[in-house]
């Protein structure tokens, strides 16, 4: 379905955060290392550089998203384009201040 919600750490609808996240608004992962499905390949090209406190939107094309068979159990459909907005406050330990 065009312009749903699938995921998100700091989203609220109707006041209640994501299913999944328990209102934990960071999300944990190692570059190029994450197991597979945790996100999507395109995370390691888009955040590839990226430095602590800097804002960025993903655009990330199906191929490399979760491809034609989509992440049914995230209810993400076969060959969807995914758009993350992501803020990077941490990095190796190092966070920005609040």
């Amino acid at each position: 379905k065009q312009g749903r919600f699938f995921d998100g750490s700091a989203v609220k609808i109707n006041g209640n955060g994501i299913p999944g996240r328990g209102n934990d608004i960071s999300v944990y992962f190692v570059l190029g290392k994450q197991p597979f499905g945790q996100f999507p390949p395109g995370w390691d090209v888009g955040l590839n550089g990226m430095c602590v406190g800097e804002r960025r939107r993903l655009i990330i094309p199906p191929v490399l998203g979760f491809g034609a068979e989509g992440n049914p159990r995230r209810r993400i459909p076969p060959n969807a384009t995914l758009q993350y907005d992501v803020t990077l406050v941490s990095l190796n330990g190092l966070a920005t201040p609040q």
